[in-house]
């Protein structure tokens, strides 16, 4: 599975242990973690790695792009 990656993904409305292809971009997590926990259409969110909080992650990069690895844990944020 050298091309997939397990994360642990933290929203506001619960937490959700997936995989994803290491190319998927992080607007489709995002899109994914708005459908499983239902969250507004509308609103606006972006990823960060919890060991970098200050690195918000792009939404046309792909996860690979950050060195995400298995087990890391992504915390999805709305931006205000």
């Amino acid at each position: 599975m050298a091309n997939q990656v397990t994360v642990n993904l933290k929203t506001t409305k619960g937490d959700w242990e997936t995989t994803f292809q290491k190319s998927t971009r992080v607007k489709d997590v995002i899109l994914a973690l708005k459908v499983r926990f239902r969250l507004p259409k509308d609103s606006k969110f972006t990823l960060y790695n919890q060991t970098l909080p200050e690195i918000d992650f792009e939404p046309d990069r792909a996860l690979v792009n950050y060195n995400v690895k298995d087990g890391d844990i992504l915390v999805l944020k709305e931006v205000i």
